[in-house]
């Protein structure tokens, strides 16, 4: 029997309106265990559970298929759940403190656009607030038992690269709180901007229960397709992007349709110079899940271009050595965060290490020092194979 290819595509298929289409019944064992490594590394096992649940197609699945996407499907519930409670305490704090709140990303999406509150996994809860606020949102966190998730690698570099604090609460289920001061990449990166913009880009959550959650905002929806799509493609590269990332672009798309100001996204990106972001998170958004998106639209997007295209471009590429995961980060940085970067990388802090390295002691720190150049070394060696294979191999494609 040929082997079925598993893929983003094949998920979103089945996620879509395509799911008739594919013929699951000739999946072998081994497709199967590609196709459940492939639903949890896109973060939709919930979305097929409730898909195939409610067409009644959950049948057709192997026995333990469905129970793997039942327990995923719960354990989102839960999670979610908990970071919904967790929600209403802090929002409840800083309103009382004064400091107004957007909601962004996964939290936004279960509240306002998902039919059910177990579909979409929230990695982390993530919240903008003002930045001359966000030492008082920090320190209200800190009071509720969160903390500072990584140590610094170097004195200053989450200052200077990070546009969030990132904060963790440890317990039977972590849960960890990103507190944003800005959006998609601060000053650091070449494709920083204001988050000026944005803020007047906001509005109440009108159908939230307010009671519950006082005085929550959330991007515009025009605001947020820009920011998702240029989160998915310029801070973290569009082939790391999660299948999830995509949908939620889809369902911004469906669920605001009377709403969305394409004009003015449109402009916004060429301000920002992210349309080619914008355009590439698109066009693969609805080659997975046919986005109704309007035929003048698409043709507008396909024309957008900016100097930030080969940089989308490249963040597309699959990596295959961790040298090659840092030159990723490395490119989107300005000079200076360039040289603090991988100074910290050769040179990280001895909080940064005992964190890195459990097992260090102060009388074995300076072996661990070593053991990290040393993979740093072998790293490189092994890049530098990589690419000159590659290399090889387009000069005899060249050549044929």
């Amino acid at each position: 029997m040929t082997p079925i290819e598993i893929s983003d595509l094949t998920i979103s298929q089945m996620i879509g309106s395509r799911a008739e289409e594919l013929n699951t019944a000739s999946f072998s064992l081994a497709d199967w265990g590609v196709f459940l490594e492939t639903v949890r590394r896109g973060g939709v096992g919930p979305l097929l559970f409730w898909r195939y649940s409610k067409s009644g197609m959950l049948s057709q699945f192997p026995e333990h298929i469905q129970d793997a996407l039942r327990k995923i499907y719960a354990d989102t519930w839960m999670q979610n759940q908990k970071i919904l409670a967790e929600l209403e305490v802090i929002s409840r704090l800083y309103k009382e403190s004064g400091i107004p709140v957007v909601l962004l990303k996964g939290i936004c999406y279960v509240l306002m656009i998902y039919p059910d509150v177990g579909l979409r996994p929230m990695g982390d809860l993530d919240l903008l607030v003002p930045g001359e606020k966000l030492v008082e949102a920090v320190q209200i966190a800190k009071t509720l038992g969160y903390t500072e998730r990584i140590p610094d690698a170097s004195p200053g570099l989450a200052a200077l690269l990070n546009h969030e604090v990132c904060l963790q609460k440890e317990g039977e289920q972590s849960i960890t709180l990103e507190i944003h001061h800005s959006l998609v990449a601060d000053r650091s990166f070449v494709f920083s901007v204001a988050v000026d913009w944005f803020w007047r880009q906001t509005e109440i959550m009108a159908s939230v229960n307010q009671t519950r959650f006082g005085g929550l905002y959330m991007l515009t929806p025009t605001a947020q397709i820009l920011y998702a799509a240029s989160h998915a493609m310029l801070q973290h590269g569009g082939r790391s992007a999660p299948l999830r990332w995509y949908y939620d672009l889809d369902q911004l798309i469906r669920f605001y349709h009377e709403s969305i100001d394409w004009n003015l996204l449109f402009s916004q990106a060429k301000v920002f110079e992210w349309g080619s972001a914008l355009a590439a998170a698109l066009e693969q958004t609805c080659l997975y899940f046919e986005t109704p998106i309007p035929k003048d639209v698409r043709i507008a997007l396909s024309e957008l271009t900016d100097r930030h295209q080969p940089l989308v471009a490249l963040l597309w590429k699959r990596t295959s050595s961790h040298t090659l995961v840092e030159y990723q980060k490395l490119i989107k940085l300005t000079g200076y965060a360039r040289f603090r970067l991988v100074l910290a990388l050769i040179a990280p802090s001895p909080e940064y290490m005992y964190w890195r390295y459990r097992q260090a002691r102060a009388w074995s720190l300076p072996l661990y020092y070593f053991l990290r150049w040393w993979g740093i070394f072998l790293d490189l060696l092994f890049t530098g194979v990589l690419l000159i294979r590659g290399k090889k191999g387009n000069d005899q494609a060249g050549g044929s």
